[in-house]
């Protein structure tokens, strides 16, 4: 971002605390609060793989578009709609981000015997009461795609202060800087924050919906795949349901 834009940015957000009356002295401590700033990193999330998609598809086969409508009641809120020039088909993406603080190692897991973490699939204005059932699950035919990386997963859940603090478990650390072959917590942040993964909701549901928070390992992942096949797994998408018709 050059200067001009720097200060266009700052005009910007000057009018912005004008029009909701919002003090700009306060402007970073309101995005700061603990209230507000999950629900601006997930909005920040959506718009990165909006921009991801937009750089990975083919724009003369597809159209991505970031998707800000209001959801209604019994419906979703779908995120991002990609839609398939040739046939008019959309595919819908969900973001979702990795459960914080769940990176493990496997070692003492009765699950998985490799490093994996989690993923927050619910919906999200669920309560505990409802945790158990299948009101805040999602029905595996709501998205076509679910997009994640493992980035909230190295960050140490039930921290008090502001700032975003890694998980401190030293031989798991050990695990990730070689999986991301780096050697510093900074490098590692970096390439966990480009480390996209998606998944076809059918290949992990459960009963007819996706799990809460479903697992995904780290390595080799047979569901959770790498973001530069999602293209092809887009097309696949689009073909099935061409032959239904």
């Amino acid at each position: 971002m050059n200067d001009e834009q720097l200060k266009n940015l700052g005009k910007e957000i000057v009018e912005y605390c004008k029009k909701y009356s919002i003090p700009l002295q306060y402007f970073f401590d309101i995005l700061n609060d603990q209230k507000v700033n999950p629900m601006m990193r997930g909005k920040g999330m959506e718009y990165q793989i909006f921009l991801l998609l937009a750089s990975l598809l083919n724009p003369s086969e597809w159209i991505v578009q970031k998707l800000n409508l209001n959801p209604q009641p019994n419906m979703p809120d779908v995120d991002i709609g990609v839609t398939h020039r040739r046939t008019g088909e959309i595919i819908k993406v969900e973001s979702k981000p990795a459960v914080r603080g769940s990176i493990k190692s496997g070692a003492r897991s009765r699950i998985y015997k490799a490093p994996y973490f989690q993923v927050k699939c619910h919906r999200s204005r669920s309560n505990i009461k409802r945790a158990q059932s299948s009101n805040d699950r999602y029905e595996v035919d709501i998205f076509d795609i679910v997009i994640t990386n493992p980035s909230n997963a190295i960050i140490k859940g039930k921290t008090i202060g502001p700032e975003l603090e890694l998980i401190q478990d030293e031989n798991l650390l050990k695990i990730l800087f070689k999986y991301y072959s780096v050697e510093k917590g900074e490098k590692l942040i970096e390439c966990v924050q480009n480390d996209w993964r998606f998944v076809l909701p059918s290949k992990i549901s459960v009963g007819g919906f996706v799990p809460r928070t479903p697992y995904v390992l780290l390595e080799n992942d047979p569901n959770w795949l790498p973001i530069d096949q999602v293209e092809a797994n887009m097309l696949e998408i689009v073909k099935g349901r061409r032959l239904r018709k």
